[in-house]
């Protein structure tokens, strides 16, 4: 009884065991299905912003490569309207012309089972065209087998549009460098050659090829090279644009080149590297050693003919004048001796003659160069000019600088020239009633200004070919190529009606017009 017992009682301890553990266990499945869903609901949650935040498009396709989602990124991307990407339909978005490359590489990254990427070009709706970045990648099971496909489209248009604008300022550049007349050329700061143009390759075929990582001591002789990197240095110092003058090594002889050298710089404003232009000055360093042998020549001439003329003056007023001068006195003396009627009228008409003749000698030798201007200096000689002209019923006034006589010769008589073509323009042309001449020192130079109040002319300031004058505008042309030999500016001024105003401006110091000398 005992046993029996015992089993009855056992039995419904059994079953309540079973009971709890079943309970447990729903317990347990319940709280693994909640986390489950809780963790479904997250993840659903995690996908949607991602889909719907990110700023790229997204897609997701089945193992057969249909679309099945497409976030709105990609419909802003192409156009299409929502839903309009599923399936295949995404393919209406594709250009034209990369349809079948498109679809060719998705098909096969579908049958394969591997990532898809490429270069798409999409057309909108309005007809603009995005370029974009599709990339795919499978999505696999526990057991490695392909399920779908996860994409993303990324828009590089902005990229593409960069690197076009980039390649198209490229081209434009190397365009303007290979057809420029200089040669052009860059140097890293090492003094290597980063670039040479087309005309460099030119002058020096030796360096068509080869030459990028190189230094000048590979193509040019030392002493040369060496110029060459120490004015890149100097550049580099100094971190700005300078500019030189080389000679350098042809077939045919030496050239003379211009160049220009500047730094080249990063971000950060350093200089790391130097761009050069040299322009061939051969042709014109030659004309301009011509023109100033030229120069030379013609100052010289001047000089000879002004040291003529005042041998001529002097011969003719030591000489004709003083013997003319003294036979008028001789004559003028037997005025007081006893004549008869006959004799007395031819000796006072030979003594009128002999004072005309004297007369217009003295003028004849101011005109071709005063004794004042040797004798007395250029103040006495300018202010004999303007006596002149006032005899004429001209008013002129007068202004000089006292220290204008201390001026080497050749200046003075430019001077005297430059007042004396002048005033015979004022007298013969303006029909002026005053007149000034004004002769300062100002800051190395003399200033020579004459004015006058008379009829002008119309002229274009410095240009004195359209000037009325004695010879036709010989006359102050002559005065301006004086004042240019003389390294001076001439300029004039008038208009009708409002007078003229002569202005030249030279420099005290002795020009140097050598250029082989001065170089």
């Amino acid at each position: 009884m005992a046993g029996e017992s015992h089993s009855r009682t056992g039995r419904p301890a059994v079953t309540n065991l079973f009971v709890l553990a079943a309970i447990a266990a729903l317990v347990a499945g319940g709280i693994w299905l909640a986390r489950t869903r809780r963790a479904l609901h997250d993840c659903r949650t995690a996908f949607h912003a991602l889909t719907t935040k990110a700023p790229i498009g997204i897609m997701v396709a089945d193992e057969a490569g249909f679309c099945t989602f497409a976030n709105d990124v990609w419909y802003e991307l192409s156009g299409l309207d929502p839903g309009g990407a599923l399936g295949h339909s995404w393919s209406q978005a594709i250009h034209p012309d990369d349809v079948p490359t498109v679809m060719q590489r998705w098909d096969e990254s579908v049958r394969q089972g591997v990532p898809y990427v490429n270069e798409v070009r999409l057309v909108r709706p309005d007809g603009s065209i995005r370029t974009v970045l599709a990339s795919a990648a499978p999505i696999t099971d526990a057991v490695g087998h392909v399920s779908g496909f996860i994409g993303t489209v990324l828009d590089i248009s902005g990229r593409r549009d960069a690197e076009r604008r980039v390649r198209e300022q490229t081209t434009l550049l190397q365009s303007f460098i290979d057809h420029a007349p200089a040669a052009i050329y860059v140097k890293d700061a090492a003094g290597r050659y980063l670039l040479i143009n087309r005309r460099h390759a030119d002058l020096w075929p030796a360096m068509r090829d080869g030459t990028v990582g190189t230094t000048p001591h590979a193509w040019f002789p030392e002493a040369i090279a060496d110029s060459f990197l120490q004015t890149d240095r100097r550049v580099l110092e100094s971190g700005e644009a300078l500019t030189f003058e080389e000679m350098l090594p042809h077939n045919d002889g030496p050239h003379s080149y211009v160049t220009v050298k500047f730094p080249v710089l990063d971000e950060e404003g350093r200089a790391v590297a130097v761009a050069g232009v040299s322009t061939d000055v051969t042709e014109l360093e030659r004309a301009r050693r011509a023109l100033a042998a030229r120069e030379r020549l013609l100052r010289n001439l001047i000089e000879v003919q002004e040291r003529e003329k005042q041998t001529l003056c002097h011969e003719f007023h030591d000489g004709l004048i003083q013997y003319a001068v003294g036979s008028k006195m001789m004559l003028e003396s037997l005025k007081h001796t006893p004549l008869d009627d006959t004799t007395r009228p031819v000796v006072e008409s030979v003594i009128d003659y002999l004072a005309k003749g004297i007369e217009d000698g003295r003028r004849v030798i101011r005109g071709i160069r005063p004794a004042a201007l040797d004798d007395l200096g250029l103040q006495a000689a300018i202010c004999d000019l303007c006596e002149e002209v006032r005899s004429g019923g001209i008013d002129v006034a007068c202004e000089l600088d006292p220290a204008i006589d201390n001026l080497a010769a050749p200046l003075q008589t430019t001077i005297y020239r430059c007042v004396q073509e002048s005033l015979a323009n004022v007298r013969k042309h303006s029909g002026a009633e005053r007149a000034t001449v004004r002769i300062v020192q100002d800051d190395g130079t003399v200033v020579v200004a004459v004015e006058d109040t008379g009829c002008g002319f119309a002229s274009v300031h410095s240009d004195v070919s359209h000037a009325p004058d004695l010879e036709g505008g010989l006359g102050l042309l002559g005065m301006r190529e004086r004042v240019r030999l003389a390294g001076g500016t001439c300029v004039i001024d008038s208009e009708p009606g409002s007078g003229t105003r002569i202005c030249a401006i030279l420099p005290i110091e002795a020009r140097v017009t050598d250029a082989v000398t001065a170089r």
